[in-house]
């Protein structure tokens, strides 16, 4: 797979790598550890920070969306409101795609390294505030709304009433990157609330095993789907390193 291509219209686009994984499951440390092994390359890289690599250095970009991204992921970790938290956290994760955007427009990477990935991280957290439409024949549809195509009008009346996210993002014409690769950092529940526990600082309204674990069980379906045009790398993480992950995924990649 070549990195960075051209599409039909001759609109570029980077190759698209994300790591993805609950908390406690190491992805933005090895996020961060893949970022700086592969730094030489022209790479951007889009997480709680957002950094392009120019001759072997990161820098932060000036693009439009960041400040407001980064203000707006900080607030969401000190929220204990649930319908508070999902309206940041979403906002955040649109504001990501438009990020991305503007990182492959303006600097053209040849490829863009993200913690976790709008389109997989909406998919899980609907399933922790919309139980119900959370099937594998919805989580079909719902990529394909998020990513391509128009709800049709007589489905809209079902969005609205079950995922008004999905049918406000649908509406509004933002379309969510499909990533080209996959890393799945996947991780025992037990083990990710003590890897959580031990960083000392105050836990986040969703860091309960429960959620944890309903939360990888949901990517583990997203990915089964995806895997079908995208390339899926799992990684069994419980007994392995920071650094091994980190040799693990720029092994793969290069």
């Amino acid at each position: 797979m070549n990195m960075g291509y051209s599409d039909r219209r001759g609109v570029y686009n980077s190759l698209r790598i994300a790591i993805i994984g609950v908390d406690g499951s190491g992805k933005s440390s090895c996020f961060k550890g893949v970022l700086k092994k592969l730094s030489k390359k022209r790479f951007g890289g889009i997480g709680d920070e957002v950094f392009i690599s120019e001759k072997g250095k990161l820098l932060k970009p000036k693009i439009k969306y960041l400040k407001i991204k980064t203000f707006l992921g900080k607030r969401a970790k000190n929220i204990k409101n649930r319908t508070l938290y999902k309206i940041l956290k979403f906002t955040e994760l649109i504001l990501r795609v438009k990020l991305h955007d503007e990182i492959e427009k303006q600097y053209k990477p040849e490829i863009i390294l993200t913690d976790g990935v709008p389109l997989i991280n909406t998919l899980g957290w609907g399933n922790f505030y919309y139980p119900d439409i959370s099937s594998e024949t919805i989580c079909r549809d719902v990529i394909k709304y998020l990513t391509k195509i128009k709800i049709p009008l007589s489905w809209k009346g079902f969005y609205l009433k079950h995922s008004p996210e999905i049918l406000f993002v649908n509406m509004l014409g933002i379309k969510f990157q499909k990533p080209d690769i996959v890393f799945f950092l996947k991780v025992a529940p037990d083990v990710a609330v003590n890897r959580v526990v031990k960083r000392g600082k105050k836990r986040q309204v969703h860091e309960t095993k429960i959620f944890l674990s309903k939360l990888q069980e949901v990517y583990q379906l997203v990915c089964k789907i995806l895997g079908e045009d995208t390339k899926i790398y799992t990684i069994d993480t419980d007994e392995k390193t920071i650094k091994q992950l980190i040799d693990i995924v720029v092994e793969k990649i290069r």
